[in-house]
This record gives structure tokens, C-alpha cells and sequence, in this order.
């Protein structure tokens, strides 16, 4: 795992490698050293630990992927891409911690901000419905349901819990 430590570590080593060079040989013999360690410096910006943590929270692993998010100090630096799955894997963390509205709004933020794919938004609109279904706000549990169902995903688990989120809402409107 390529963690932001060994990146910033790797940033340091280069930027004074190439100080060394620079400082016995000149400028042309170091060039290099600094354009990685600006590359390497500039993609812990950009991206973050965003991935690594979102794979963690797909094989369950929730406390690790927080860890590797609470490394992020900037998100609002990320690109947008990796701002939305880190809202995303936020948001899922929040979920499980029981936390509803600092859930609720980093899944929106994700929504907003744009996933990759049907089945990413599937999911994140089925725990908003989730989440509007316990605030008892039935109105909202099905706008989401129906926005999750129109998303291309073959996902089975998350077609049977749509399934069964809607009819819960069902009963509870009738």
C-alpha cells in the first residue's frame, strides 16, 4: 500500500538528493530529482489516499479507510473525481458509525460531485433512501429509491435491498 507517508517520504529523499546534485554537479545533473519530487509532491495534492481508502471500505475494512481519509488534510484539493469518493467512502463511514446527517450530507456532496459508475450511485442513493427512511421522511426515501433504481448496476445485493427498502416504505405509507 503506497500510503501518503512513504509519498511525502519519498518527496523529501528526492527534493534533498537532488540538492546534493545540485550543490556538487549543478543543475542539469539534478533537474530530474526535483521534477519527482514535485510529481510525487503534487499527486498527494491531487489525489490523496482516496482509492486506497475507498478499496478498504469495499472489502469492509471501515476503520482503516477512515484512518487513510483523516490523512487527507485538503479535500477540497482533490481532484473532482477523487473529491467525490472520498465523500463517498466518508459518507459510508459516517453510516456505520450511525451518524446520519454527517453522512447523509457527504453522500450528497458525492452525488453532487460526480461517481464513475451506476452501481457507485446506486449505492449511495440506497443509503439515502436509508437514511430519509429513518428520519421518516417518506417523501425523500422514495425519490432516492426510484433515482437508485434507474441507475445501471447488476449488483444483485443492491437490487434485493432496494427491493427491500421499498416495500418497507410501501407499508409505512399506507
Amino acid at each position: 500500500m503506497f500510503s501518503s507517508w512513504i509519498r511525502l517520504v519519498l518527496v523529501v529523499l528526492f527534493a534533498g538528493l537532488g540538492l546534493l546534485l545540485h550543490l556538487q554537479l549543478g543543475w542539469k545533473a539534478a533537474w530530474y530529482l526535483y521534477a519527482a519530487a514535485f510529481l510525487l509532491l503534487l499527486t498527494h495534492f491531487l489525489f490523496g489516499n482516496v482509492w486506497i481508502a475507498f478499496h478498504q471500505l469495499k472489502r469492509g475494512n471501515w476503520e482503516k479507510a477512515d484512518t487513510l481519509l483523516r490523512q487527507v488534510k485538503r479535500p477540497d484539493w482533490l481532484t473532482r473525481r477523487h473529491r467525490a469518493y472520498y465523500h463517498f467512502s466518508k459518507g459510508m463511514i459516517e453510516l456505520q458509525r450511525k451518524e446520519l446527517e454527517q453522512g447523509e450530507q457527504h453522500l450528497l456532496r458525492a452525488l453532487d460531485l460526480g461517481l464513475r459508475n451506476g452501481t457507485d450511485r446506486a449505492l449511495v442513493c440506497l443509503n439515502l433512501a436509508h437514511v430519509y427512511f429513518v428520519q421518516k421522511n417518506l417523501e425523500a426515501a422514495q425519490t432516492f429509491l426510484e433515482r437508485a433504481k434507474t441507475e445501471p448496476t447488476d449488483d444483485l445485493m443492491i437490487r434485493e435491498n432496494l427491493k427491500q427498502l421499498e416495500e418497507a416504505v410501501q407499508r409505512h405509507e399506507n
